[in-house]
Order: C-alpha cells, then structure tokens, then sequence
C-alpha cells in the first residue's frame, strides 16, 4: 500500500481544527479532545517521540520536525503507553 505524505498545509489545518475546537467548543469534554498545549508527538514504527524542535531546509524545500532522542511512549496494539522517564 502506498500512502501518501501529508504536506505543511494538510498538517496545520488538523492543528488549526484542533485549536478551534479547544477555544470554542468549549461546552464538550476536554477529556476526549486533543490539547493544543500538550507536547506534540511524533510516532515512529512503534513509538512515540516528542518534537524538539521544526523549521525549512532548502535543500529539501520542506518543513522539517526534530525530535528528541529517547521515545516517550509505545503502540501496542491500539493502546497508547506512556514510558517512564530514564
């Protein structure tokens, strides 16, 4: 299966939605929403890593996503786990 990549645009739009929905919906439980404040996390294979930090590279003409070094939580299955800090 091919899948393919989501652009700057695809991914501010998600992030833009998910603001809208904290600051004006606010009569819904924020306990099933997304928290526009908490660490973003990027998930790679199996585990999740925080951003550490993002900006261009014009070698590549794209945004770019750092991420720190040690994973912060696992995918087993369909559940999300939180790692413990080292």
């Amino acid at each position: 299966m091919i899948l393919k990549s989501q652009s700057m645009r695809f991914v501010m739009k998600t992030m833009m939605d998910v603001e809208y929905e904290w600051q004006v919906n606010k009569w819904k439980d924020k306990n099933d929403m997304i928290n526009p404040d908490a660490p973003l996390i990027i998930q790679v294979g199996d585990f999740g890593y925080e951003i550490q930090s993002c900006g261009g590279d014009g070698d590549i003409e794209g945004f770019v996503l750092m991420c720190k070094p040690e994973p912060v939580c696992e995918w087993r299955g369909m559940e999300c786990v939180k790692l413990e800090a080292k």
